[in-house]
């Protein structure tokens, strides 16, 4: 499996841009609007949790799961 370094002070661009499957655990937690929210892409995830009352150690950790399946899924 990949190194799959993901942090809270990546923006939400960045990881979705790189994993679109990370859109998932976005959805998952801050509902479809995320995505059409004018902070979105260039915030940092870190901040997007607070906004989201979201944990971020929590949800970096299911970004990370994500982008891992995801990159999985290429290699086969």
């Amino acid at each position: 499996m990949s190194n799959i370094n993901i942090s809270g002070d990546m923006t939400t661009g960045e990881v979705t841009t790189r994993w679109p499957s990370t859109k998932e655990v976005f959805t998952k937690h801050f509902g479809t609007g995320c995505f059409t929210c004018p902070a979105f892409g260039g915030e940092p995830i870190s901040m997007a949790c607070t906004m989201h009352s979201t944990d971020v150690n929590m949800f970096v950790n299911e970004l990370t799961t994500a982008a891992q399946k995801e990159e999985g899924a290429k290699k086969q």
